[in-house]
């Protein structure tokens, strides 16, 4: 002890500008000489559990288990890094999708959903054509902060339209927007003023709808079936007598001839298609005013393409070979 205390008076003499170990620090370092024939610290590796077979297992398995976990959850409890984890779920291509919300159904809902899918597969057969000459017809209101109501988000993208804009609380507006799909044209837009309800939906049926269907040709508008959904506005008795005189036997809701099923938004094209294919773009940067998002809405609905229209419109037949293949239930 007493050769280690003189050993660092003599280290600190010499070198006053550098760290002065203590005597303890000379004596382990005379007994790792000793022992070890080296005065260098041994070097202590962390060891890494990566992707051995073991881990495979286990990642997989608490996957199956409960699917909503994250992987930090799955790398604390199995004591494997992150990156990991991350890695055996890429490679077996495990994907993080998130959830789609859904309105819930009612015992009578997947009758009347069957019902419908049953009828029109069999006005297809019937004429091949029907689909392009049914004007499907919805709709959405556009929140100033990004939101569009809940049965409207039905989109799949590449991109997570999300992550778009800061979200401004204080000082909301929101636009009510009408559009229609005929074939592969985009019928409208119309955008309510004071909400939706009877009177003004009747007043736009009346007034607003023939001008925007003035480009449409005539045989086809005499054929053309009207399809909306059942919220109260369209379910009003006025609003039910002009569609009954202006489209005799040729719309689609309810109460009309060809009940709309309730709570049915994957078996429309503007739900599963439309809203969420404007929201992706409009919102690609927060709109600043009314006026703006009324453009950008508009501007959106123009560059779509006649095909991609028609595409989508078409695609309701292969909705309706879903719904029959699930009972009725969401797919």
């Amino acid at each position: 002890m007493r050769n280690a205390t003189v050993a660092a008076r003599v280290y600190a003499h010499q070198y006053p500008d550098r760290r002065h170990p203590t005597a303890k620090v000379f004596l382990r370092t005379i007994h790792r000489l000793r022992t070890t024939g080296n005065v260098r610290l041994p070097v202590f590796r962390r060891q890494r559990r990566g992707r051995t077979e073991d881990n495979i297992i286990n990642v997989l398995a608490y996957v199956e288990f409960n699917p909503h976990l994250s992987t930090r959850t799955i790398a604390h409890d199995l004591g494997v890094n992150r990156t990991t984890v991350q890695n055996i779920l890429k490679e077996y291509r495990f994907h993080p999708y998130h959830l789609v919300l859904h309105q819930e159904l009612s015992a009578q809902d997947f009758d009347r959903r069957l019902d419908h899918c049953h009828w029109l597969l069999g006005m297809i057969v019937e004429d091949p054509q029907v689909l392009s000459n049914i004007l499907w017809t919805d709709e959405a209101t556009f929140h100033s902060n990004g939101d569009v109501n809940l049965h409207n988000i039905h989109y799949w993208s590449p991109t997570n339209p999300h992550c778009m804009r800061e979200v401004q609380h204080q000082g909301r507006w929101s636009l009510n927007c009408w559009a229609g799909i005929l074939g592969g044209r985009i019928i409208g837009q119309f955008f309510f003023n004071n909400g939706l309800n009877g009177a003004n939906y009747l007043q736009f049926l009346r007034e607003e709808l023939p001008i925007l269907l003035e480009d449409v040709p005539l045989e086809i508008r005499q054929r053309m079936m009207f399809q909306h959904g059942g919220c109260p506005a369209h379910f009003a008795r006025n609003v039910r007598e002009f569609l009954d005189a202006t489209y005799p036997g040729r719309w689609i809701g309810r109460g009309g001839t060809f009940p709309w099923p309730a709570r049915s938004p994957d078996l429309t094209c503007l739900d599963f298609y439309l809203w969420g294919r404007v929201k992706e773009i409009v919102f690609a940067t927060r709109p600043t005013t009314r006026q703006n998002m009324i453009g950008r809405i508009r501007d959106c609905m123009q560059t779509l393409s006649f095909a991609e229209v028609e595409t989508a419109a078409l695609s309701t037949e292969q909705k309706m070979f879903q719904c029959i293949e699930n009972d009725g239930m969401h797919f």
